[in-house]
């Protein structure tokens, strides 16, 4: 691979993540009071969010990329919201898991 054909694609790249780091930001900034760890974990699941819905509602309905990117901006706030019950519902369900699994498996007997 050349450098020279790398180059663009890098560019592209930058250039689709941009709107949806940028909504990401802005969205941050209606939270003030967040921890850094939240406010990182928050910034790539928004921008990854707004990055796939875009890429998705462009490939179903075949909109210009910037009434896809409105679009998949309100869809990443929505993710964006989401992720900290996301995350401790998640945290939850695995803490208990291996008391399920030993339970599923081996019973106890009375």
């Amino acid at each position: 691979m050349d450098l020279r054909t790398l180059i663009p694609s890098v560019a592209e790249v930058v250039a689709s993540l941009t709107p949806s780091l940028i909504g990401s930001a802005v969205a941050q900034a209606w939270k003030p009071a967040l921890p850094f760890r939240q406010r990182f974990v928050q910034w790539i699941v928004g921008s990854t969010v707004s990055y796939y819905a875009t890429v998705g509602i462009i490939a179903v309905t075949g909109w210009n990329g910037f009434v896809a990117q409105s679009i998949a901006f309100a869809i990443a706030l929505i993710a964006f919201d989401a992720t900290p019950r996301l995350m401790r519902s998640a945290g939850d369900s695995l803490a208990t898991l291996p008391a399920r699994v030993m339970d599923r498996y081996f019973p106890k007997k009375d």
